[in-house]
């Protein structure tokens, strides 16, 4: 099985191509490999390709195939053409073959062979799953990489000494790609955190692939050496108490300030953006973390005070705090949704496969309808106008993602079944349709405040089940299979 599984990589001139479309499309997403160490590799690999491989190199092999799979989900149109053509097999059942090839020869490798190949090439298969909107699966793979990379000591940089800079630098690198994903997952999804060290890893040098002698240029790891920054940050409390939250927002948004001119949150430096692809990528990027972290302080408030009851009569009155702390979350829940569309439509539709280009409208839109869906008396929910556009903007991320991506399906369907459950009014729902089919919005209809309920503007027959449950049947529609997806911390918002 491991011979017929290696012989799955396509022949040379395709898995240049993956190989080169990796590099310049996928890997500044992690940044866990070399570009110019790699391809000493590779090529040396293939002139040794007809000869018996040991482990060492079938290491290799497996590491190629999870870089082509993984290539193969992030393709331009032109490039998906020429392979589909040429390899007489669509894009996504060439990314699943090598996948699965991968899969059976990683299987065959030794957990102890002490290899940071091994443990590469395990964090690619995480990445392949999370593309394929697989998050539970992707989270196993993750807990995967975790214990390869402690069974090679990357965890405490134990023996770092004796290693060469390369070496120690790219052990540094996966760690830190390592650690901040496995944080946002477990914050994300209500995981526990599976990394438990006491010894802070020093961060990766971005001076090993400076991409040019100006400073003003960063590298490729920058990105993800901030990202790691506020996720050593924030990733060790767990605490909900308004001090703590308080504290953790003031953090973020120091972050979000200080963030470097091509990266910053306004009048941010994009002369290079056209030369350097991943610049406004990672910068949209930041912006995301930055703000959909802090919609998780600011949600994990709501949902301990009570605000989401599990019936709509349960709720009290809502104190002074609650309403800033609802004001606060609309607000940061807009500039979000604003952001998402620029990624959006940025991402659309090489990178649509990207975890951020879905979930992050989707989580934004399902958390504003679920203060809308709590607002029965139309009087808590400020900017409503704003929020009914935002929504209507998800539903069309969604909907243009449908049918390219199994995330596009899932959050088309859900967001749908929400859209109709809404007690909106006339204008309200003409205003989602319109935004919903175009993207786009009337510069007449937004208005600021809460809006009240008028006899001219009548809303639509309420969702009377208060506890809003979704049922497996509601949630199908178009045959979607939803509910094998983990939904994590929304079963908070939502009461599911």
């Amino acid at each position: 099985p491991v011979l017929k599984a290696s012989r799955v990589v396509p022949p040379r001139p395709y898995t240049d191509v993956l190989i080169g479309n990796f590099f310049d499309n996928v890997n500044y997403h992690y940044g866990i490999l070399h570009r110019p160490s790699f391809m000493v590799a590779y090529v040396n690999w293939w002139s040794h390709r007809r000869e018996t491989q040991g482990e060492s190199a079938m290491r290799l092999t497996c590491l190629i195939l999870r870089i082509c799979a993984n290539s193969a989900q992030f393709l331009s149109p032109q490039t998906s053409l020429q392979l589909e053509t040429d390899l007489g097999d669509s894009a996504q059942d060439l990314s699943r073959s090598y996948h699965d090839a991968a899969q059976t020869i990683s299987a065959f490798l030794s957990p102890a062979s002490g290899d940071l190949v091994y443990a590469q090439q395990l964090f690619l298969a995480a990445t392949w799953h999370k593309g394929e909107a697989d998050f539970v699966q992707s989270w196993h793979e993750l807990g995967a990489v975790v214990r390869a990379v402690q069974e090679i000591g990357v965890h405490t940089d134990f023996l770092s000494d004796g290693l060469k800079e390369f070496d120690r630098e790219m052990r540094r690198r996966l760690w830190c790609a390592l650690y901040t994903w496995e944080r946002y997952m477990a914050a994300n999804f209500n995981r526990p955190p599976m990394i438990h060290s006491s010894t802070a890893v020093p961060l990766p040098n971005p001076n090993l692939d400076q991409p040019s002698a100006l400073s003003d240029i960063p590298s490729l790891i920058v990105a993800k050496v901030l990202e790691n920054q506020l996720a050593r940050q924030l990733g060790e409390g767990g605490s909900v108490d308004g001090t703590s939250v308080r504290s953790n927002l003031a953090f973020v948004e120091t972050w979000m300030s200080s963030l470097p001119p091509v990266f910053r949150v306004v009048d941010p430096e994009t002369r290079w953006d056209g030369d350097y692809p991943y610049i406004p990528f990672q910068r949209l990027q930041l912006h995301c973390v930055g703000y959909m972290t802090q919609l998780l302080l600011l949600r994990s408030t709501l949902t301990s005070s009570g605000f989401f009851p599990a019936t709509s009569s349960a709720r009290g009155s809502l104190t002074p705090e609650m309403l800033t702390v609802v004001n606060q979350l609309v607000d940061v829940s807009l500039k979000a949704m604003a952001v998402s569309k620029d990624t959006f439509e940025l991402c659309f539709p090489q990178h649509s496969k990207y975890y951020m280009v879905a979930f992050c409208p989707f989580d934004n839109a399902a958390l504003l309808c679920s203060l809308l869906l709590h607002d029965n008396d139309r009087k808590v929910i400020p900017r409503r106008m704003e929020v009914v556009h935002a929504i209507g903007q998800a539903l069309y991320i969604s909907r243009r993602l449908r049918g390219c991506t199994k995330m596009g399906d899932a959050t088309w369907s859900v967001l749908s079944t929400l859209r109709d459950r809404l007690n909106l009014t006339v204008l309200e729902k003409e205003m989602v349709k319109e935004t919903e089919n175009t993207g786009k919005k009337r510069v007449d209809s937004i208005e600021t405040g809460v809006s009240p309920t008028t006899q001219l503007d009548e809303p639509f027959e309420r969702f009377v089940d208060g506890e809003l449950r979704l049922t497996e049947d509601s949630l199908a529609a178009d045959g979607t299979d939803f509910l094998a997806m983990d939904l994590g911390i929304l079963d908070a918002v939502w009461n599911w």
